[in-house]
């Protein structure tokens, strides 16, 4: 599935519950809650984006569901709740204009492909994900490099939520919607056929079953059987967005001309659907067991009643097969904002963890191949040591299979230092290539910004690091050369693999570390386009190629301005392409 959501630019999630935030229908037994997503709501709120509810079902049952459970904490967490049984497009659209948000910030998380489509009927910009890309929000909120650790949007947000409560509440037709949704179904007699269906739906159907007549397999049968007395039927409902196959019942005593069954899956609710199935059946008489969430009262002439439908439901497209990761620094994290396209894109970029540690090692070449090449234990063995990298420094997945395409930048070689232990191989990122911290006399750069009392403590930690590392040289070409063919040759052959090169064009404009990147870049990228040449699945897309002045580097040279790269994401856009015979990726209207 295409994913439609941003989650550096969200502000807000609204979640559905039903299948969605946990698991199983609440109306219809008991759920159970998924840990990883009120975890992923803790830390959503952590970084300042907000959550809040949209779902069909009772406020007291779910609440009570999470005070039962000791969720208090979570519940609290989440902002103007809309809890009940109207149709979702209006009340989405309440929250936000509530919260006073743009739609184009928020995210609805449903289960129902119907709800998100009705959602964006009246909210045309919002973002949207299904439940199997929950995960995927959770990977890349490493993106937002926010942090709000006393929770002051919250505590604002609720403010402006005691105030706006009643607006909340309000009503709005949905007849619109409901006519352009092509909503057909249609009745069939076979019951024998589908008992075991239909017996669940008796079952666990409580808010649209208006008789509330629990009955066993075997009374369904006898009824089945006598069709002289029994008028029996299910329903199978579909609309343009999918079939929701039986999703409704009824028996009619033609005796008594009164409904002794009468019942609509809650999937249904809001289309119209159990007022047209009452009034076709010339609304006969029936006695309804409160409580029941619809009426049967009104007009549904948006429905077409049909011969035929499905009864199974429509087979859920398959995600879409084709993946693209993207690794490297701030170029390709601005550069995929110009990118869109009928695939999977996934982000290796660097990010703030929960310890304000900045992590950015990862996207070096050589932690990319010592990644895959060590075991867990090695790696593990390393955030011990000087200079102690994060254990979020080793999570990736390079080296899936699944990827078709993946984008490397290998801006991170030019300026970050790699080192090499003398003992057993392994890689070290400390600071830059242009200061090689295993020779004395850098030391006093080195520790300049250190307190005088803490300095001596660290030229031995220094002298310790010098004892068993070796600086892998300015630039590290070997080393490069050799992650490189250590990566091209450990991903399989089919998967076309991309290198962005830094500029060979200089400027004045420069940030720590980054003096004299421009001459490594030249000497860096010589190497690299012959090593591409002895494959035939590595291209290259060349930055100095699309520099036109100095107007096009922001802050230093790896930093650049808009239309770079818009520029880099039509090279890119251009390639992927090329390689796989398809127009699967276009470049997104400026932002």
């Amino acid at each position: 599935m295409y994913k439609d959501f941003d989650i550096t630019k969200t502000k807000l999630i609204i979640w559905d519950l039903d299948d969605t935030f946990w698991e199983g229908t609440l109306s219809e037994g008991g759920v159970s809650f998924i840990e990883d997503n009120l975890n992923l709501v803790e830390e959503l709120t952590t970084k300042g984006i907000m959550n809040s509810i949209c779902s069909k079902n009772d406020m007291l049952n779910v609440k009570g569901e999470f005070l039962t459970n000791g969720y208090v904490k979570y519940w609290q967490m989440f902002l103007f709740p809309s809890i009940n049984w109207e149709a979702k497009g209006q009340r989405v659209k309440n929250i936000i204009e509530a919260m006073q948000l743009r739609e184009e910030n928020v995210i609805i998380i449903d289960d129902n492909e119907t709800n998100i489509k009705e959602i964006k009927y009246y909210c045309p910009k919002i973002m949207s994900a299904p439940p199997s890309q929950i995960k995927k929000i959770a990977k890349e909120l490493y993106l937002v490099n926010d942090y709000d650790f006393e929770y002051t949007r919250l505590k604002q947000y609720k403010i402006l939520e005691a105030k706006n409560r009643d607006k909340l509440l309000s009503k709005s037709s949905n007849e619109d919607f409901l006519k352009n949704s092509n909503i057909k179904v249609c009745i069939k007699t076979d019951c024998e056929q589908n008992i075991d269906r239909i017996g669940k739906l008796i079952l666990r159907t409580n808010q649209l079953n208006f008789t509330k007549n629990r009955v066993n397999k075997d009374i369904l049968a006898n009824i089945f059987a006598d069709k002289e007395k029994y008028d029996s039927a299910y329903i199978i409902a579909e609309d343009k967005y999918g079939n929701y196959g039986i999703c409704g019942f009824y028996v009619l005593n033609k005796e008594t001309n009164c409904l002794e069954h009468f019942l609509f899956s809650c999937r249904i609710m809001n289309m119209g659907i159990e007022q047209f199935i009452y009034k076709h059946l010339n609304s006969p008489g029936i006695n309804i067991v409160p409580p029941v969430s619809s009426s049967l009262l009104g007009e549904s002439d948006w429905i077409e009643l049909v011969d035929n439908l499905d009864v199974k439901q429509k087979e859920v497209k398959k995600e879409n097969s084709l993946n693209i990761l993207f690794k490297g620094a701030c170029d390709l994290y601005s550069t995929i904002n110009y990118i869109d396209g009928d695939c999977n894109i996934d982000t290796e970029f660097p990010f703030w963890n929960k310890k304000l540690v900045y992590v950015s090692a990862h996207t070096h070449p050589a932690f990319i191949e010592q990644t895959h090449r060590l075991s867990h234990d090695e790696l593990m063995s390393l955030t011990r040591t000087f200079p102690y990298p994060q254990p979020e420094e080793f999570n990736t997945e390079f080296f899936n299979p699944k990827y078709n395409v993946i984008v490397l930048s290998l801006l991170q070689a030019a300026y970050r230092g790699i080192y090499i232990n003398k003992n057993n191989g392994h890689y070290a990122e400390y600071g830059y290539i242009n200061c090689d911290v295993t020779d004395e006399n850098n030391w006093d750069k080195v520790l300049a910004s250190i307190p005088e009392q803490y300095k001596e403590a660290n030229r031995r930690v220094l002298a310790e690091f010098k004892k068993n590392y070796t600086f892998a040289g300015n630039p590290p070409i070997e080393l490069l050369m050799q992650n490189l063919k250590y990566i091209r040759e450990n991903l399989k052959p089919e998967t076309s693999l991309i290198f962005i090169l830094g500029s060979e064009i200089k400027t004045d404009k420069t940030l720590e570390g980054y003096d004299g990147v421009c001459e490594q870049h030249i000497i860096l990228n010589k190497y690299v386009r012959e090593f591409a040449k002895n494959y035939d699945n590595i291209d290259i897309v060349e930055i100095t190629d699309l520099i036109q002045s100095d107007d096009d580097y922001s802050e230093c040279i790896n930093h650049f301005s808009r239309r770079i790269y818009a520029e880099i994401a039509k090279k890119i856009i251009e390639i992927t392409n090329r390689r796989l015979n398809a127009e699967h990726l276009f470049l997104k209207t400026e932002q």
